[in-house]
């Protein structure tokens, strides 16, 4: 049985697999896109609860990406990484709801604990959302 059942975006730029590949051993579902235009395509046909993204990238930065995804993916938590510790995009980006911002190097176990919390709070929501729903 999975011990992570939820899905997990990740963009990481320029190596993405790496990650990918350890996050996917520990048992998390993984997806990968090199680019904010890839994962909103990726978006569209698969439901995801996690976002985790780079804030500096080609074409648009996490934070664009994060305002592009939350107006049809509301519930998606978004984490932002990144190897600049002081920027105003991630101000912008805290400001409008990012859930948590990562700073480079990233330590695979933290973001194993990190992602297990985030399932906990999802299953969380889910379950008052199902009561709210019932009642």
């Amino acid at each position: 049985m999975n011990p992570y059942p939820f899905l997990l975006l990740m963009i990481i730029r320029p190596w993405p697999d790496t990650l990918a590949d350890i996050l996917d051993v520990k048992g998390f579902e993984v997806h990968t896109a090199y680019s904010g235009a890839e994962a909103q395509d990726i978006l569209q046909d698969h439901p995801f609860d996690i976002l985790l993204t780079d804030v500096r990238m080609p074409e648009m930065n996490g934070v664009e990406l994060y305002r592009a995804t939350r107006k049809n993916h509301p519930h998606l938590i978004t984490v932002l990484m990144t190897a600049y510790a002081a920027d105003d995009i991630i101000q912008q980006g805290m400001a409008e709801g990012i859930k948590t911002v990562l700073t480079k190097p990233l330590e695979v176990n933290f973001l194993i604990h990190l992602f297990s919390a985030y399932k906990k709070e999802l299953l969380e929501s889910l379950t008052d959302r199902l009561l709210d729903h019932e009642g």
